[in-house]
């Protein structure tokens, strides 16, 4: 069996940063730290990490005082982060700086009376916490067809997205926010390069191979819509583990290309990589 493995495949450097800093942070500490929620969306990495010493904390304030506690890196809301300052805990932030630069940017135009549209996945934890800091009021949208239902207020209206959407998507709502509202802001970077790159990526690995294997969890967002983009161009499978692919199915197929969701593990894509190779 033939197999390219996706060179963006697999954690990117805003995850990278933050499970290195949560073990560094363990290894400072030298006792148990936590998480507020699921450092990133990813189980084998969650329990590689609470064998090392880091839980995830369903409600910090139950944690004992001088507890630490890292902020996850999809980033909270600014209420969120006030109420967790309150605490007699200490903070360690692993927000992804990607996402931060994103609450810097609705932040910004919040204050200047922006209503803000966020192409995003209104149930995601960085959606959720970028909705925070859109205090002149936010929309958050999945498609084009939802700009239509949008009420602004008579505001001045801005649009950005979630780090990991697609960045046609993305285009498709710029296009129906300016035929809308027409002198809108339209953030256009706010869709992290490691995005786009895993995304472009899928294209040229298309043209050689006859099938595509996803890695990621069912929970990643940028997971799922990898795999979205892939089944447009070759028949697509998604696992969250070697154990759940199929061999029979696979077999049939002389040419697999392999990519991952960002918070995908070196040692689960290697893992996968190793099945399909051995297919032969």
């Amino acid at each position: 069996m033939k197999v390219d493995v996706a060179k963006s495949a697999g954690f990117c450097w805003g995850v990278r940063r933050a499970v290195e800093l949560a073990h560094k942070t363990a290894e400072k500490f030298g006792t148990k730290v936590f998480t507020d929620g699921p450092l990133i969306h990813n189980s084998a990495m969650m329990q590689k990490l609470e064998e090392g010493g880091v839980s995830v904390c369903k409600d910090p304030a139950t944690l004992p005082e001088n507890s630490v506690l890292i902020i996850r890196a999809h980033g909270i809301p600014p209420e969120r982060q006030k109420f967790l300052e309150s605490l007699p805990i200490q903070l360690v932030d692993a927000t992804c700086l990607d996402v931060r630069r994103i609450h810097n940017v609705i932040s910004k135009y919040a204050e200047q009376g922006y209503f803000c549209i966020i192409l995003g996945d209104k149930a995601h934890a960085e959606v959720i916490g970028l909705m925070g800091y859109a205090i002149s009021g936010e929309a958050v949208v999945s498609s084009a067809a939802e700009v239509a239902a949008i009420d602004n207020k008579g505001k001045p209206v801005c649009l950005v997205a979630q780090s990991t959407q697609a960045q046609a998507l993305f285009d498709e709502v710029a296009t129906a926010v300016k035929a809308r509202f027409g002198e809108a802001a339209v953030i256009e970077n706010t869709i992290c390069r490691a995005t786009q790159s895993r995304q472009g990526e899928l294209k040229t690995l298309a043209a050689a191979a006859d099938a595509f294997v996803i890695v990621g969890s069912p929970e990643s967002a940028n997971t799922q819509r990898l795999a979205l983009l892939a089944k447009e161009l070759l028949p697509t499978y998604v696992v969250d583990s070697p154990e759940q692919l199929n061999a029979a199915e696979l077999s049939q197929y002389k040419h697999i290309a392999i990519s991952a969701g960002a918070s995908t593990p070196d040692f689960t894509i290697k893992g996968v990589e190793k099945i399909i190779r051995d297919l032969d």
